[in-house]
């Protein structure tokens, strides 16, 4: 028996094939399979043709689960998917939102709540009971707070103020200039209308740009990612809320955005810490965690599953 994790974000996808006894038998990355991003065509074609190269010469049966950005958020498109299920594998195949497979990894499937903040934000939690939880994750125009992409479209507002004299100049300023290849500050206009308008993915990335300004010294710029902590917290004591927890509780995280490390995870800890709750690094990779739902789906026994869990740690 085989288990297959695919955890897909609004960035890139990955793939980790695991045995009974949580070995790693092979593992690839690939771009985004959001058919909010490539269409459900494209999302249907690229997983047929990846499970079908990364399960070659495997004999035995596999157990795959799929763990989408936008699952569970458009009841039409959840159909429609579902569907097509069969285009893709004839393996039993279970599909979550890519938040329940950052909860598995990160908490090894214990109860408690994990953060995601990637290309966009959700958070999602579940008691000792089973009961679940979520909280943000609606879409880029009107909800993922404190996400990369949110982050980029800071970054863009506060290049402008900065450049207009209505905040302090700092080195964000000279960042974008630099690598966008201004001329003139307005160019970043044209720029965004020919290269980053109604593309999430690169938008998010702008956050990179946004880093290496708050790291430099731009007060403005490290200002955004306390704002970004703000309300990301929000998302975790909502979702804690939810669940009625009494007592302190197991709070993970995972994501791009985690890559700026202390930037983004000190404000966070601060604005957790005044409600009693507290951060812990997470387990294992969301990937994992997919490939741990997956297992889960095959055999609901905690002896099997901590089997695996001491294949993964080893």
């Amino acid at each position: 028996m085989h288990f297959l994790g695919i955890d897909g974000g609004g960035t890139k996808t990955d793939f980790l094939l695991l045995n009974e006894e949580g070995n790693t038998v092979r593992q690839r990355r690939i771009g985004t399979i959001s058919y909010k991003q490539i269409g459900m065509d494209n999302t249907v074609w690229v997983l047929r043709e990846n499970i079908k190269e990364i399960l070659g010469g495997i004999q035995e049966k596999v157990y795959i689960c799929i763990a989408f950005p936008n699952w569970g958020e458009s009841a039409g498109n959840d159909i429609l998917f579902s569907q097509r299920l069969h285009e893709i594998t004839s393996f039993p195949v279970k599909v979550v939102n890519d938040s329940m497979a950052g909860w598995a990894g990160s908490l090894g499937l214990q109860e408690g709540i994990n953060l995601v903040a990637g290309t966009g934000s959700i958070v999602y939690g579940r008691n000792k009971n089973g009961e679940e939880a979520r909280a943000g994750g609606w879409c880029e125009l009107f909800s993922d707070e404190g996400s990369c992409y949110w982050l980029g479209i800071k970054a863009l507002e506060l290049f402008t103020k900065e450049s207009d004299g209505r905040a302090e100049k700092g080195t964000l300023l000279e960042i974008f200039r630099a690598y966008f290849c201004l001329k003139e500050d307005f160019d970043i206009i044209d720029i965004f209308e020919k290269e980053y308008k109604n593309d999430r993915t690169k938008i998010a990335s702008i956050q990179k740009q946004l880093y290496q300004a708050a790291v430099s010294g731009d007060v403005e710029a490290q200002k955004l990612y306390i704002s970004a902590a703000q309300e990301l917290a929000a998302l975790i004591k909502t979702v804690y809320r939810k669940l009625k927890f009494q007592r302190e509780i197991a709070v993970s995280y995972s994501g791009g955005l985690f890559h700026t490390r202390e930037l983004i995870l000190n404000p966070l800890q601060e604005q957790l810490a005044a409600s009693g709750l507290y951060l812990c690094m997470p387990k294992y990779m969301p990937v994992q965690g997919a490939a741990l739902l997956a297992a889960w789906e095959y055999r609901k026994e905690e002896a099997f599953i901590e089997r695996i869990l001491k294949g993964l740690k080893a």
